[in-house]
């Protein structure tokens, strides 16, 4: 199947279930140029080695889950590796060992989008290693004779390679060790054992640490440790960085007990400040969540100042956006935004379905579309884009499958307030769109 038809129709199939298309954005985006320009600037401080972390917020329906999806195309195309981690009803930011694991797992890479990345990640670090000394040394891994040592060999440069890389924990590098080892053995649990212990994954690692001389696990005192030893791993290898997205973030807010609020907060500072201070370097966080996370004084960030100081929550509030704030406010769609992205979803259906979608509903037609939600919703039209496509895809259906109905007609009796507002109560975070 042709590419672009490809990504026509996913976009299509996406937008008519009232989701975020997880590919092809770029197709539909409209009035993101001054956040994309940031995050793109971002993602240029993670190459040439710094860290850095940004907070998107919005009123419900002002596009964050779309920005936080387009986001992560664009660094996948930039070479990162992006972990995208629900925050869920535990509230996993409050656990820093958690975080780890779910990062862990969650790491997906440009070519690998729809399975977890790490194994093949570590695959390909390990493999370099064992290439570099095979042209050094002149050995063989296919001989019997010389697996032996080219075996041993690999596994002293793990660690050497791994102090050069400023990582200095023994463990780490003894389940690197054991995952190399059995690989080649094709020893299947002690793979499993090596991955889970890596992932900082629950589970009785005792053999483990007997043949390997592991120590301890990852937890909460050492898991940030091990989230910046992976960030150099990760570029060690030929990636760009890493960059991590937590989408729904204002589920934090929602957590019953205040001690695992402040502690998920106090997280995200303890982020801030290590990228200031170059402990993550080439790791990118990005956290998108409602106007309510960031200023409610009871449950929100507002309830922390040592992030919300740091978040200038007082300036986010001024009606002039403060692009050198780790916070930037996102708006709703207005007329004119709204407008081009009904032209372009018009378009793409036209490619989905091969038909002369701009021939039946003109650029005239679709300013009386827009005009008519607008008076239909008034103001509130800012706050209703994912809604509104959902309803113009099914309106586009309808106009494709009738071509002996007056469009004019169909646009007028499509447009339906409650069928809008009904998608935009429905939650939708990224990781739903990796069912598509």
């Amino acid at each position: 199947m042709d590419a672009d038809l490809l990504t026509s129709q996913s976009i299509v199939h996406a937008l008519r279930l009232g989701l975020v298309p997880a590919r092809g954005l770029e197709h539909i985006v409209v009035g993101r140029e001054s956040e994309l320009a940031i995050v793109r600037r971002d993602l240029e401080f993670s190459k040439r080695g710094g860290g850095w972390v940004r907070f998107f917020g919005g009123p419900h329906g002002a596009g964050k889950t779309f920005i936080c999806s387009l986001v992560r195309e664009l660094a996948w195309r930039e070479g990162f590796i992006v972990a995208t981690i629900d925050l869920g009803p535990d509230g996993p930011m409050h656990k820093r060992e958690v975080i780890y694991h779910r990062t862990m797992k969650g790491m997906r890479s440009h070519h690998i989008r729809d399975v977890p990345a790490f194994e093949f990640i570590v695959q390909e670090w390990l493999f370099a290693l064992q290439q570099d000394i095979q042209r050094t040394i002149g050995l063989n891994a296919a001989h019997p004779n010389q697996w032996s040592e080219l075996s041993a060999l690999v596994e002293q440069e793990i660690g050497k390679r791994l102090v050069q890389l400023q990582i200095y924990n023994t463990s780490l590098a003894n389940a690197l060790r054991a995952y190399y080892r059995a690989s080649h053995q094709a020893n299947e649990p002690l793979m499993t054992a090596a991955t889970q212990w890596l992932t900082g994954e629950p589970h009785d690692f005792t053999e483990l640490r007997r043949e390997f001389d592991i120590i301890g696990t990852i937890a909460k005192e050492n898991a940030f440790e091990f989230l910046q030893a992976m960030g150099r791993l990760i570029v060690h290898i030929g990636y760009a960085g890493l960059l991590l997205i937590c989408d729904e973030a204002d589920l934090i807010s929602r957590l019953a007990r205040p001690d695992n609020r402040l502690a998920a907060y106090e997280n995200m500072r303890s982020l801030m400040d290590g990228t200031a201070h170059g402990t993550f370097p080439h790791c990118g966080f990005l956290f998108a969540g409602s106007e309510d996370l960031f200023h409610d004084g009871i449950r929100g960030i507002a309830a922390y100042p040592p992030l919300s100081q740091r978040l200038k929550l007082g300036r986010a509030r001024r009606p002039a956006k403060d692009d050198d704030g780790p916070l930037i406010l996102l708006n709703g769609f207005d007329r004119q935004t709204l407008h081009y992205a009904a032209l372009k979803i018009r378009d793409v259906h036209a490619i989905a379905y091969d038909w002369h979608a701009s021939a039946r509903l003109t650029n005239e037609l679709m300013s009386t579309l827009v005009e008519s939600a607008a008076g239909r919703f008034g103001e509130g039209l800012t706050a209703v884009p994912r809604g509104f496509f959902k309803v113009w895809v099914d309106i586009l259906d309808e106009v494709r499958q009738h071509p002996q109905t007056s469009a004019i007609e169909v646009v007028k009796s499509g447009i339906d307030p409650e069928r809008i507002e009904e998608v935009e109560r429905e939650d939708v975070h990224l990781l739903d769109h990796d069912l598509l």
